[in-house]
């Protein structure tokens, strides 16, 4: 049994509290779309790629 199905019996209200933190989420993005998608706009970290501002 999932954790996810024990809550929804047991305390229905947290259940839609935690439903609706997860639906709320909206992606932030630093600057506009075309910006970012630019060459210079990605930095290596490590061995991972950074998306950054552009300026």
């Amino acid at each position: 049994m999932r954790i996810e199905n024990v809550i929804k019996e047991t305390d229905p209200i947290t259940y839609r509290k935690l439903k609706n933190i997860s639906r709320n989420k909206k992606i932030k993005l630093g600057d506009k779309t075309e910006k970012l998608m630019r060459h210079d706009s990605y930095r290596r970290q490590g061995r991972r790629i950074r998306q950054i501002n552009w300026e």
